[in-house]
């Protein structure tokens, strides 16, 4: 039944998006009952986290060799994650509902958020054994820093992620982490005007 559900709330995220997104219809198109859905996932939110969690599942980061390989490999998947006409209709809807229910927040960011900062913390771990960087003093800001611009560029911009954000994003990433000397990309001055 799991999987029928999870294919009818993904197809009908994409059709109708989150705010429209109800029990019936979802119990239609998997051809179950609603009460069955309601046990398992007794709110919106959480049938949603669930789809989420089990059709994106952790995504850790492959072992590239280097750093800058892994930052890449890891920055690349989360934007072409974030960067779907569905999770633009997903995400900023569930945001609101997950700060409105904490236990369910705290299930979205075990599941979903921490396996991709876990992944990002042991690539920062290789990089200090292979001798490339000085052990991380605070991983945690740098988990910060790899997933914030996406997800502003995704959800407050609505601008993808373009090739050369990625390598921009990775470049100010390896200099503040004191890899070499590594260009940021410029900021055109228009952008830099408040709006």
């Amino acid at each position: 039944m799991d999987e029928a559900v999870f294919e009818a709330t993904l197809g009908l995220l994409a059709e109708v998006g989150y705010g429209a997104l109800s029990f019936e219809a979802v119990a239609r198109a998997a051809h179950v009952g609603r009460p069955s859905i309601y046990r398992r996932w007794p709110t919106k939110a959480a049938l949603v986290v669930g789809t989420l969690g089990a059709v994106a599942g952790t995504d850790s980061t492959p072992d590239t060799g280097s750093l800058e390989g892994d930052l890449l490999a890891l920055i690349s998947s989360m934007a072409s994650l974030y960067d779907t006409p569905l999770s633009r209709r997903v995400v900023p809807g569930l945001l609101g509902d997950l700060a409105h229910q904490p236990e369910l927040a705290e299930r979205f960011r075990a599941g979903y958020v921490e396996p991709r900062r876990h992944s990002a913390r042991a690539a920062l771990e290789r990089a200090s054994k292979r001798g490339e960087i000085p052990a991380v003093a605070d991983p945690e800001l740098v988990c910060d820093l790899i997933a914030g611009p996406l997800l502003l560029r995704a959800f407050v911009l609505g601008r993808p992620t373009t090739a050369a954000d990625v390598a921009g994003h990775v470049g100010a990433l390896l200099g503040a982490l004191g890899v070499g000397e590594r260009p940021v990309a410029p900021v055109p001055p228009a952008a830099r005007e408040p709006q």
